[in-house]
């Protein structure tokens, strides 16, 4: 990582969080208790923690600390990889105004950043956080129908892949609910309604409605688990 990155890599917590202002958090939920046990003695008010582990929360993390901590949750997602991430982040009161934007500034080389509620971060964590896998079944699910249909698999992924970058594009930039756009393309008596049709008979809807259901109540369980 030294070598490959050029930054400084150190054994020992306690002496990274000494060289550094803003410290990121970012291991499986079972294991911040012992990240925070191994850092407390040496935090001030002058640093503040991100937290990126899903179900955890701020109260948790400040009742280990001891201490009112500035400290902001933060939900990243996989995209993050490739610049094009949804980062969520709850700062709480002891976070000052030159602390958010520095964090804001890190999070968002890698993406779209917005500030939320941490009552929603579950919510969040099962929507924008599990989502891409969603997706990507999607996409693999629409290239294998193209395959289906004669496709080469090379050519029905990257028509899959790139309809699903650019219909996400355009919500993003039209600013126009999801139903507008489809109603754009679907035109009566079209090859767009009955693609729909067989959607809706399959309860596609229903079944990511549920994903997003069943994800949110497994975050709200990892930091007990």
């Amino acid at each position: 990582m030294a070598k490959t990155y050029g930054v400084t890599c150190l054994d020992d917590n306690a002496e990274l969080v000494k060289l550094c202002r803003i410290v990121i958090i970012a291991v499986q939920p079972r294991d911040v208790k012992t990240v925070l046990a191994s850092i407390r003695s040496v935090l001030t008010n002058d640093h503040v923690l991100v937290s990126i582990a899903a179900g955890v929360a701020t109260s948790f993390i400040l009742k280990e600390l001891g201490k009112q901590q500035p400290l902001i949750r933060a939900m990243p997602n996989n995209p993050c990889v490739v610049g094009e991430g949804m980062i969520a982040l709850a700062p709480t009161p002891a976070v000052s105004r030159e602390q958010l934007e520095s964090v804001e500034a890190i999070f968002a080389s890698v993406g779209r950043v917005t500030l939320a509620e941490e009552r929603h971060f579950d919510i969040i964590t099962g929507l924008s956080g599990s989502g891409p896998a969603y997706v990507y079944l999607m996409i693999e699910a629409l290239a294998d129908g193209g395959v289906r249909m004669g496709l080469p698999k090379s050519l029905a992924l990257v028509l899959a892949a790139q309809t699903m970058l650019g219909s996400a594009k355009m919500v993003l930039s039209r600013a126009e609910h999801p139903a507008k756009l489809r109603d754009e393309v679907a035109t009566p008596g079209g090859t767009t309604v009955e693609g729909i049709y067989e959607l809706e008979k399959a309860g596609v809807r229903a079944a990511l409605m549920s994903a997003v259901e069943k994800a949110t109540m497994r975050a709200a369980s990892l930091a007990s688990t």
